[in-house]
């Protein structure tokens, strides 16, 4: 299960790198992303990785972060499969109408996660 910490690790560094250096193209790609499968699929996808983020927790040395992503995972997987479209489509617009200082703080906040889980993994 230590693939799993690894993609999170990747995958926040990669994202965290380009909100950081360009934030629109950021931006539209999360946009892109998110609209290009129905919100029910990516809950269930919220929803097993929040699964295997848990039983991956005791790889690392504060297994209490790693369960604490986890949850926030399961709670974000069934918002997008109980909520409806209007109100994600709302939402999503919320969090890619936000202004770019604040996106490039949101890249650096990802980039600190992941160095941290990727020491703890060390």
């Amino acid at each position: 299960m230590i693939w799993i910490l690894y993609f999170c690790i990747v995958a926040w560094g990669i994202f965290g790198l380009l909100a950081l250096i360009i934030p629109k193209k950021a931006k539209d790609l999360s946009l892109k992303v998110t609209h290009s499968g129905p919100y029910w699929i990516w809950g269930i996808i919220a929803l097993i990785i929040a699964v295997l983020l848990w039983q991956s927790a005791n790889l690392v040395s504060a297994p209490l972060l790693i369960q604490i992503f986890a949850v926030f995972a399961g709670i974000k997987g069934l918002f997008l499969l109980i909520l409806p479209k209007s109100k994600m489509n709302g939402l999503l617009n919320y969090w890619t109408g936000i202004s770019d200082i604040f996106y490039r703080v949101i890249g650096i906040v990802l980039l600190v996660l992941a160095y941290y889980i990727f020491q703890m993994l060390i």
